[in-house]
């Protein structure tokens, strides 16, 4: 794939006191108009989420239990194509232009290798600290994106240090502002 551009992406994902926050992922496109996201997102779902769902086998999710990382487990990366129904799909996301042109391929590639290094890390997923958009932009930071967010948008976890300072980055919380590096 030759991507001939790279946004990131902020979609409504919900409210929080009256105020709306954003749910950040990254979108390539090539050359063709063909599109692929780039997402973070909890490795599963906390058990009061869960009730009154089944497996996939029919079976009501009685035996569940957490993973030892916490109720939402690790935070986990995906890829695929960005379409209609698919994952994260907004075509009123509001977007950022990162790069475009010939070295997007080779950052695309980079930010797949530094999405692939953190979840590796296996870092708990918090979803007001250490959640997906903390995980997007550390991705990005770790590839040299200094980024900045669509205007009027909010994106909890985004002042946050990086995963090697953790023990004393500072921890917001839901109504603080934002501000990313």
């Amino acid at each position: 794939m030759s991507e001939a551009r790279i946004d990131l992406m902020a979609s409504a994902a919900g409210k929080v006191g009256g105020v709306t926050w954003h749910h950040l992922f990254l979108v390539a496109a090539d050359a063709a108009g063909r599109q692929t996201y780039l997402r973070a997102g909890p490795q599963c779902l906390p058990l009061h989420m869960l009730i009154g769902r089944k497996s996939q086998s029919g079976e009501a999710l009685e035996d569940y239990e957490a993973p030892a990382a916490g109720p939402y487990g690790v935070i986990t990366f995906s890829s695929g194509a960005y379409e209609p129904g698919g994952v994260d799909f907004d075509p009123a996301a509001a977007n950022v232009p990162l790069a475009s042109g010939a070295a997007v391929a080779q950052l695309w590639e980079k930010l797949v290798q530094a999405a692939q290094a953190l979840q590796a890390e296996q870092v708990p997923y918090d979803p007001v600290g250490r959640g997906a958009n903390w995980a997007l932009m550390e991705a990005m930071r770790r590839c040299g994106v200094k980024a900045t967010l669509p205007p009027k948008r909010w994106a909890p976890g985004l002042s946050l240090g990086s995963a090697a300072d953790a023990p004393t980055a500072p921890t917001r919380r839901v109504g603080e502002a934002a501000m990313v590096a």
